[in-house]
Order: C-alpha cells, then structure tokens, then sequence
C-alpha cells in the first residue's frame, strides 16, 4: 500500500486546525438527514421527468426520432454555452438564492411545458391555423421550457453537492454546532425529519457523498419505473402520455417545497453558509462579484477560473469529463440501440441495463471500505476521530483508491473493446441463432457492467478531492464548468453517431471510447505525479531547515482562499500543489 511522509506534514498534535473540525455527531446527523432527504425527493423527481419528456416529445414527432434528438442537442448545447455563466453569477449571489434560483427554474420549466402542451392541444383544435407552424412552435416552447429545467437542476445540484456539502460536513462552525444541539436539545430542530439509517458517529464528508451517489443510482432504477406506472394508470383514452407527462411534471414542481423547506433549515442552523465567499458574513454590507474582482485581481470569467486554478484541478476534471465520451454505458442510447439492431433481445437489454446500474453500486460500496479501511490503524492516536477525513493521509489514500477505480474502468473497456475487435473481424454474430451469447459477446458485454463499477467509484472520489481543493469563491464556476466539458463530450458521441449512423461502423464509437477513456487514464496519472500535498511555512527559514517534507517557500504558485485563510490564521498550510521533484510515493 502506498503511504506518504505524512507524520511530518500533520500540524502539531496531529490533526488539522480547530477551524477545520466538524460539527458534533448530533448537528452532523440532523444536517445529514435534511441533505439526504431533500436530496432524495430532488433526484427521484428529475429521473422521472428525465424518463418522461422524450416521450412526451415523440408526440410531435410520431415514428421518428427527430423531437428527443433536438432535445438532447439542444439541451447539450445550452449546458456548455450556459452552465459555467450561470454558475458564475451563482458564486456572486447568496448561497441560499442559488438554490432558489435553481429550483425555480425547474419548477417553472415543468408547469411551462405543461403550458406549452396545453397551447398547442389548443391550437391544434382549431380550424383554420397552419398546423405545421403551429407544431414547430409549440415543439420550441417544450424544448426550451426543458432547457431551463436542466440548467436549474444543474445549478442546484453544484450549488449542494460541490458547496453546501464541504462547507457543512468538512470546514464545520463552532457556531453551527452551538446553534444546532440547542435546537436538537429542546426539540425544536427545524426539519429534522428521523432518516433511522444514520449512525451519527459515522456522518462525514465521505459518508455524505456515497449516499448521495447511491440515492442517484437508485432513484436511475426507479424512476422509469414509477413513470411507467404513471403513464399507464393514466393510459385511457387517446391522450394517455400527455395526461402522464402533466402529472409527473406537476408532481415535480411540489416536490421542489419540502426540498427547499429541508435547505432552508441547514442554511439557517449554518453560519459558514450564511457568510460570503470573501469572508464577509451574510449579515453585513455585502460585495457584490464584479467588487470582489477588482479587490482581488481575479478574473471572474468561469472559465479562465478553471484553467488557472491551483491544485491541477484542470488535469482532474479532464479525467472525469473525458470519461463521458464513450458508447460503452449500459444505459447509453447509443449502445442499445446497436444492441437492438444485432437483434439482442429486449429482456437481455433490460438485464443489461439493470446489471450496469448494480454494478455502480458495488463499485461505490467497494469505494467507501476501500476509502476508509484501516483509518483506524493508521491514523495518529492522537487525532479525533472526527477529523480524520481531512488528515493528509487521509487525502493520499483517497487519491490511491480513486486511481484504481479508475484503473478498473481503462482496463474493462480496454478489454470490452478486444472482445468487439475480435468479434467484428471474425464477422461473427453477436447473438447465437438459438437466441444464446457467444463467449465473445459475454466478455464484451460483461467488461461494460465491470466498467461502471469503476467509473461510479472513481466519479465519487474525484467529487471528493473537488471538494477539498476548489477555492470556496468559485464552486459553482468551477463545477458547471466541469459540468459543460461533460456535457460536450456527450454532444461529441451523438454527433460522432449520427455521423456514422450505420451498425457496421460501430466499431469507430467503440475505438474513440476506449482512446477516450485511456485518456483520462493519462490525465489522473498526471495529477497524482505532479500534483503533492506539503505542508508550507511562508516565512524566511534557512533552506537546510526544510527537512521531512515541511518547507518555507515563497509564493511561487498560487493558493486558493482556503489556503490563504490558512497562512494568515496558522502561519502554514498544508495543500496540493504543482511539485517538480520525483515522485514522493513510497511502498
């Protein structure tokens, strides 16, 4: 196992800064259970209106794939050429009102689809109009009413995943704690609903973040499955799928309530939400972005934010976005439709499918035992269990562990791409006449399932290691710009698809997967081998007085707010940054 000169790099008495210590287990239990559940009611509500609106849409478009595909476009493209200005206004704001924006947004995306199908119902009853017109335009309204609806579940999505849950689970406030047992104490704790599966001595950043990822994954499985009940218990009659997509779509728009409710009352028992991201607390004269700017010579601009920030961010997100430009997901329309047209039977796609969402869930279960297996053992006797999670050990082994996931996502497409190789150049089926699987297709299609395992377990690490070292000023910024190179890699298969429509060059989509996943291979690799953590004194020391990893340095590279809060608290900080020495790793 790899290990890291990390006794020396730990502050005196082994643990980071008080600052830095969380919230008691009973504050922590209660912030978890409001997260959790609003986090539930958010994800379950948007998987099904996300399994609904393209069939919705095939109402325009009967027999023909022309209205979801503009859809998707249409939505791809807005995420990139909007998110990231989107989640720069959102870093200049209150972070309770990005919230607000966000779910109004996908509020008054549903209710307005719902408008825009009522209209053209409407419209179409009556005589006389041009029906083309009239087709097109209330085509345009639903499309762009489910534009702002992603971009409002993006916005709110970063805004809690990326912001709210580092500064609740892992910067914690003496205040927050105070001002949330006295509530538990007297029972007054405002949203406090019971989730009986939480042990609060186990509520940290990392437990937060699986859940969190488990509900996606769960709420993925259910949420077509609900939807479907929907549409055919409302199925009379000729508009069946039209009644279905209302309801769902006005059932989504209340479920936005108890999600705020439940916010609300995490923003209000934090003061570390309330204060801005300047250091300013909420409740004095607040600096609007543009002033932050000028003070601090910061460019503003998302994306000028991402490529120059600290910490090798950029070669991390590369990583993780270019992992999404790939035909080889089991849920991925590209992959099953390949799979229908060489005559795979829907039932062995379904299982398909459902093996591929498994798979993300062991692979994020083998991820958190990995993560924190022997924490116990190794960490200093004298730290807290409580402040574990952001020792530097701590951060290195998450750094292994993401590196293996990883590694089992290459390796599986690598092989799932031998297995196609060998099977397109023999010019074999891909399905047994008897209905059965050769070998080749088992490998093929089982390296696919193994690939999620990997690639959900390595998604949550990156998440984590984002958490730690995005500066607090640009969360949002930075995460809907990572969220817009995702979505852009996305665009580049379907565009890569449409391009090369026909079965038989399917094999260019499975080549560019596995280029495209080994690069993100290379890139990680990269961010571990140039990217340290040490422990830095910005104050004159003599050079020969650097020993066992803790070094005085000038400022020759750049620190987040984080860190620079640090240096003037404790006169050090302890953090990743570019290191042009040989690799520190031991064995």
């Amino acid at each position: 196992m790899t290990t890291f000169e990390s006794d020396a790099l730990l502050p005196p008495g082994g643990a980071l800064p008080s600052r830095a210590r969380p919230a008691p287990d009973d504050g922590r239990a209660v912030q978890a259970r409001r997260i959790l559940l609003s986090s539930t009611a958010s994800r379950i509500g948007s998987r099904c209106w996300e399994f609904a609106a393209p069939l919705l849409l095939l109402e325009w478009s009967p027999g023909s794939l022309a209205a979801p595909a503009a859809f998707g476009m249409t939505s791809a493209l807005s995420r990139v050429a909007i998110s990231p200005w989107l989640g720069g206004l959102a870093d200049g704001w209150d972070r309770m009102n990005a919230i607000l924006v966000g779910t109004a947004m996908q509020a008054s995306g549903c209710l307005a689809s719902v408008g825009a199908l009522a209209a053209w119902n409407w419209l179409s009853s009556m005589e006389g109009g041009d029906a083309t017109t009239t087709r097109l335009v209330s085509l345009a309204l639903v499309i762009a009413a489910g534009v702002v609806e992603k971009l409002g579940a993006q916005l709110a999505s970063v805004a809690v995943k990326k912001e709210w849950v580092p500064i609740v689970f892992e910067e914690g406030d003496s205040d927050c704690d105070a001002t949330e047992a006295a509530s538990a104490a007297t029972g007054r704790s405002r949203g406090a609903f019971e989730f009986p599966c939480i042990d609060p001595p186990a509520v940290n950043l990392s437990f937060i973040n699986t859940t969190m990822t488990n509900i996606d994954l769960l709420a993925a499985m259910l949420g077509p499955v609900l939807t479907g009940w929907i549409l055919e218990v409302l199925g009379g009659g000729g508009n069946g799928v039209q009644r279905g997509f209302a309801a769902i779509a006005l059932v989504n728009a209340i479920s936005f309530i108890p999600e705020i409710i439940l916010l609300r009352g995490v923003y209000d028992s934090c003061p570390a939400l309330q204060r801005s991201r300047g250091g300013i607390c909420s409740n004095t004269t607040e600096i609007t972005s543009s002033e932050r700017s000028k003070e601090d010579g910061v460019s503003r601009n998302p994306w000028t934010v991402w490529f120059h920030h600290p910490s090798g961010l950029p070669l991390l997100t590369l990583s993780l976005s270019s992992l999404y430009l790939t035909a080889l997901a089991p849920s991925g329309v590209v992959l099953t439709a390949y799979l229908v047209t060489q005559g795979l039977p829907p039932t062995s796609i379904g299982a398909f499918r459902a093996m591929g969402a498994l798979s993300g869930v062991v692979g994020i279960s083998v991820f958190s035992l990995m993560r924190n297996w022997g924490e116990s053992r190794v960490s200093d006797v004298r730290e807290d269990p409580a402040e574990r999670s952001m020792s530097v050990r701590s951060i290195e082994r998450l750094r292994c562990v993401s590196m293996v996931s990883l590694l089992l996502e290459v390796v599986s497409v690598l092989v799932a791409s031998a297995a196609f190789a060998m099977y397109h150049s023999s010019s074999t089926s891909l399905v047994e006449t008897d209905g059965s699987l050769p070998l080749h297709t088992v490998i093929f299609l089982g390296s696919i399932v193994l690939s999620r395992a990997g690639l959900y377990a390595f998604d949550l690490g990156a998440l984590e290691i984002e958490q730690y070292i995005v500066d607090e000023r640009f969360r949002n910024a930075v995460g809907s710009v990572e969220g817009a190179l995702c979505s852009l890699a996305e665009m580049g298969m379907y565009l890569m698809s449409m391009a090369l429509s026909n079965p038989s060059d399917f094999g260019w989509q499975v080549a560019v997967s596995a280029t495209a996943v080994s690069f993100g291979g290379v890139c990680f690799g990269l961010f571990l081998y140039m990217y340290h953590m040490h422990r830095h004194h910005h104050h004159n020391h003599e050079a020969d007085d650097c020993t066992q990893g803790e070094c005085a340095h000038d400022h020759d590279h750049a620190h987040t707010w984080q860190q620079d809060r640090d240096l003037e608290e404790y006169g050090y900080h302890i953090h990743l940054h570019r290191h042009v020495k040989a690799s520190r790793f031991t064995v």
